[in-house]
C-alpha cells in the first residue's frame, strides 16, 4: 500500500501531511512507500521537523537543538501530565462527580489529596521555568519531590 505526502496550509503554516488515497491528497502530493512513511513518521515522534525538497518528495531536517522556550514548554505539559495522573490515580473523574454530589469523609480527604497534587505540580512547573536551558533535559518529572506521597 502507498501513501501520499504532500506540504499543506500557507507560508509559515505549511505542514506535512500524509493522505491514504491519491483522491484526498492534493494534487502536488508525491507517493512515498509505506516503509517510508513509517521512516518519517519516526524521525518526527524523535523531535525531527519533514519537509519537502524542490521536487515535493519528504525530507527530515537535521536535528537540532529547540529553543529554550520550547523544551519549557514541552517541560510544562509533561508536568500537567503527571499530575493529571497523579489526581486520577486518587480519584478518576467519576468518583470525583459523585463526591460533589453526595459529600462524604472520604471524598473530602481525596479533594484534598488532588489540591496538594495541583500545588506541587504548580511548584514543580514554577521551579521548571527558571532553571537554566542546559538544565531542562535532565529535569525530573515523575520522581520529583515535591510531588505529595500518600497512604
Amino acid at each position: 500500500m502507498s501513501v501520499f505526502f504532500a506540504m499543506v496550509g500557507e507560508g509559515g503554516d505549511r505542514r506535512p501531511a500524509f493522505f491514504l488515497t491519491r483522491n484526498s491528497a492534493p494534487e502536488s502530493a508525491v507517493e512515498i512507500s509505506d516503509m517510508r512513511h513509517g521512516d518519517l513518521l519516526e524521525a518526527q515522534a524523535d523531535g525531527r521537523a519533514i519537509s519537502a525538497d524542490e521536487s515535493g518528495r519528504p525530507v527530515v531536517a537535521r536535528r537540532t537543538r529547540p529553543a529554550a522556550s520550547a523544551l519549557r514548554a514541552r517541560l510544562a505539559v509533561a508536568i500537567r501530565r503527571e499530575a493529571a495522573a497523579r489526581i486520577r490515580a486518587v480519584s478518576p473523574e467519576w468518583r470525583q462527580m459523585n463526591d460533589l454530589r453526595e459529600p462524604t469523609e472520604e471524598g473530602a480527604v481525596r479533594f484534598a489529596r488532588i489540591d496538594a497534587i495541583r500545588a506541587a505540580s504548580n511548584a514543580i512547573e514554577e521551579l521548571a521555568s527558571s532553571l537554566p536551558a542546559a538544565d531542562l533535559a535532565g529535569f525530573p518529572i515523575a520522581n520529583h519531590t515535591l510531588w505529595p506521597e500518600f497512604d
